[in-house]
């Protein structure tokens, strides 16, 4: 007997990192914090943790209600998951079947393509370009080409780093519309830059806002985040959530990131300090860095020999960057940005590194 899936949920490869064991490493390859955390934080996570937790089911309502009021919005309409792309993939179970269509920016994040060919929708990436580029003239062209049932981007963008506005938003929004589609607004970074969709929610109702906590707020490693949108899409999205969509650990986690928010905060304005550090000293360099909305960035050296050597030489010394193809173009090198500290270490080796032959 042939064992086959639904109709439009197809088979897609997955593969793991290419490095299994990065403790004891600046991981600055995925876009995750990379300063250790406070010792009084940790501290409260530790206390917060009880037997009961471990033995019970949790109970998720009152988390939908403390997320609400923080984000001063009503709990019918958030739905909290597993990261960003647990809210993604939400969207496209309820929302995408095979043959629709999806515009996605090129090169973004892994899981667009990824959900349009598990679902077996059409993908229209929209590419784009580093320099000399009207990101938002070619989306809306795109759209009023493509007419597609779900208009899905991060903003910002990475790895290149493009970026739209309210106003923008609120058009696209509009325009996207006229053709029956969604928008997908992931903000994914948003706490590095304070620009949100969120108060579009009201006034567009085929907006849908993505967040996560792994970025600013630094738990990439325990995989929550939420989804804003209007009643009645989110209502939608909970009919499929497992009974338990968030654990009980996390639900304390979420608690004490909310209530410490100054950690986020801090973390935030250390970034924003490390990546001007890390801007000068590649303007030194007549290096050209590309990058401010959010914790990573990019920069361009001469040649792929030099990418590699700088890569395998910071690799020996316990910094993890990631080598990058960009317009085809392969002499990128992606970093993720931490606090002054971990930067200065970094830039020291870095300047070592660009000095070999």
């Amino acid at each position: 007997m042939q064992i086959k899936p639904k109709k439009f949920v197809y088979y897609v490869e997955r593969k793991p990192h290419w490095l299994s064991n990065r403790q004891g490493y600046f991981t600055m390859e995925r876009n995750e914090r990379v300063d250790d955390f406070p010792k009084f934080f940790m501290n409260k996570i530790k206390k917060e943790i009880q037997s009961f937790d471990l033995r019970t089911y949790p109970d998720t309502h009152l988390i939908y209600e403390e997320v609400a009021k923080w984000l001063k919005v009503k709990s019918d309409q958030i739905v909290i998951h597993e990261g960003a792309d647990g809210g993604l993939l939400r969207v496209f179970d309820v929302f995408i079947s095979g043959g629709d269509k999806v515009i996605t920016c090129n090169p973004s994040f892994a899981m667009y393509p990824v959900y349009c060919q598990m679902f077996g929708a059409k993908h229209f990436p929209l590419n784009l370009k580093v320099k000399n580029y009207d990101y938002f003239k070619h989306l809306t062209d795109k759209i009023k080409k493509i007419k597609p049932k779900l208009v899905a981007i991060a903003n910002p963008n990475q790895p290149i780093e493009v970026m739209l506005n309210i106003k923008q938003i609120k058009h696209i929004c509009k325009l996207a519309e006229k053709f029956g589609s969604l928008v997908i607004i992931d903000e994914a970074y948003y706490h590095f830059n304070n620009i949100t969709a969120q108060p579009l929610i009201k006034q567009c109702k085929n907006l849908i806002v993505v967040r996560t906590f792994s970025k600013a707020f630094g738990v990439a490693g325990m995989r929550v985040g939420y989804t804003i949108s209007n009643k009645k899409i989110i209502g939608y999205m909970l009919s499929i959530k497992p009974i338990y969509e968030i654990n009980a650990f996390n639900m304390k986690l979420v608690r004490i990131l909310i209530k410490n928010i100054n950690v986020m905060n801090n973390y935030v304005k250390e970034v924003s300090k490390g990546r001007l550090l890390l801007k000068k000293f590649l303007a030194t360099k007549k290096i050209e860095m590309i990058g401010k909305y959010s914790n990573t960035v990019l920069f361009k050296l001469n040649n792929k020999k030099k990418v590699d050597k700088v890569i395998k030489y910071l690799f020996k010394n316990k910094f993890i960057v990631r080598p990058m193809v960009i317009e085809n173009d392969d002499r990128y090198i992606r970093a993720t940005i931490g606090g002054t500290k971990i930067m200065k270490k970094f830039i020291n080796k870095l300047k070592l590194a660009l000095n070999l032959n």
